[in-house]
């Protein structure tokens, strides 16, 4: 329980050697700085240095009994006094913490990944959305790459998520195939765009994340921006809506 107590002190501000001389004045009730000493194990050198400073905390306080300097702790409810304090400077500073973070997070967080695996990460990571999934799709070059089981479980992380997903696909023998067939299942709608329209690169983008992914280089880009994944929803739109 002392233990949990001096961990509570010191989330409150005080430092380890504070919240022990706190806790040993609680436990005594007054004493000497060699009182404080023998209760706590501090030595007397370190009590002198940090004492004060729990005074200035208004978390003791000290009286002189003939020459002696005698300390007594305040009453616990301090302790509460001081958490308002420091709430209210959290509070004080929140609006300018507030307005760098609006600053900040405006930036676009971009991410990249290489290999087969991380590839296979990223499609996982896209389709676990709960929102609208828009794709431009190479179905060709996909199918050289991942399998159809593959494919089953990034299909059903949308179905559990409640997402759907809108195809572009490219025109190829493996896109036809994939529109034709409805392999995409309920949660998907496919489009074949128009044969002088190729890609080697499927594009994926759904509420604040855009993804491009490089079939040729086996590499991926994830970009995190609210204002980039509205421009190519806008542009994913558009497209679908002319073919």
């Amino acid at each position: 329980m002392m233990e949990n107590i001096q961990k509570t002190l010191e989330e409150l501000g005080l430092n380890s050697v504070e919240a022990k001389i706190y806790i040993s004045l609680i436990t005594i009730g007054k004493g000497t700085v060699s009182d404080i000493s023998k209760e706590s194990g501090l030595k007397r050198p370190t009590i002198y240095q940090y004492i004060d400073d729990l005074s200035t905390k208004d978390l003791i306080r000290k009286t002189f009994k003939g020459k002696r300097m005698v300390y007594f702790p305040s009453d616990p409810e301090k302790i509460i006094a001081l958490a308002g304090r420091l709430e209210k400077k959290a509070r004080d500073i929140f609006p300018h913490l507030e307005s760098m973070f609006g600053r900040s997070s405006s930036k676009p967080a971009i991410r990249f990944y290489e290999g087969k695996e991380a590839l296979r990460s990223v499609y996982r990571e896209m389709t676990n959305t709960s929102k609208m999934l828009w794709s431009l799709f190479a179905a060709e070059r996909y199918f050289q790459v991942f399998s159809e089981k593959d494919g089953n479980e990034f299909l059903d992380n949308v179905y559990k998520n409640g997402g759907e997903i809108r195809d572009l696909v490219l025109r190829t023998p493996a896109g036809v195939e994939y529109v034709k067939e409805d392999w995409g299942g309920e949660v998907t709608k496919s489009k074949l765009l128009p044969k002088d329209f190729e890609s080697s690169v499927d594009l994926l983008v759904t509420g604040d994340k855009f993804a491009m992914i490089s079939f040729d280089s086996m590499v991926a880009v994830v970009i995190e921006n609210q204002e980039i994944a509205n421009i190519q929803t806008q542009l994913m739109k558009f497209l679908w809506a002319s073919i």
